[in-house]
């Protein structure tokens, strides 16, 4: 996993193609949280840049900057149609690495969700590609890739329900303070912040 070292490869034909670059600073803070009266699953990170553009499906939506790096994701498959498999795990300390999507007006693929017995992960798989590498590029945040860097899948681990996004915002005001005593200069540096 994570060929990549000191290089950036950009992908070849395929929908979502991105690029890579490793090694990455620490990844930024993120944190699933789903909306309970809403159906849908969100995942802030931070800190984020500006709003750009979005890649989206009837399933999924993904902000990104102009620079093509995520700043949020919203799943938005109930809970209740996720596929629930007990032997399901996440890749285990994938490398960072900087992934920014390359075309922002691509289609994102149809997308299903397979989750734990406690839906405190999800993994949302596009179409049937073949993963053959894992990025972290946020907490709680890891992109599946093919072997042409073309997005496979979604892990969001550490997802926990939230009702009018309260825990959502209260998670965002502790980041910010933490990132405000750290400096702007510290990508901060792998934030937990545990419920």
């Amino acid at each position: 996993m994570g060929k990549a070292k000191g290089k950036e490869k950009v992908s070849g034909s395929g929908s979502l193609k991105v690029t890579v670059k490793t090694p990455a600073a620490p990844p930024f803070a993120s944190r699933g949280f789903y909306q309970v009266e809403e159906d849908a699953l969100y995942v802030p990170i931070y800190p984020g840049g500006k709003f750009f553009s979005f890649l989206d499906s009837p399933q999924v939506t993904l902000d990104v900057d102009p620079k093509g790096r995520l700043l949020f994701v919203q799943i938005l498959v109930a809970r209740h149609s996720w596929q629930v498999r007990p032997d399901i795990s996440p890749p285990v300390n994938p490398p960072g690495a900087d992934v920014r999507f390359l075309d922002f007006r691509d289609k994102i693929p149809d997308a299903r969700v397979e989750t734990s017995a406690d839906h405190s992960l999800a993994h949302v798989i596009f179409g049937e590609l073949h993963a053959n590498r894992s990025y972290r590029v946020a907490d709680n945040l890891i992109v599946d890739l093919t072997a042409d860097n073309t997005l496979a899948a979604i892990w969001v681990t550490a997802i926990e329900d939230d009702r009018a996004a309260r825990a959502m915002a209260e998670w965002r005001k502790e980041i910010r303070e933490t990132y405000d005593k750290q400096g702007p200069d510290s990508h901060l540096t792998r934030i937990e912040i545990d419920r």
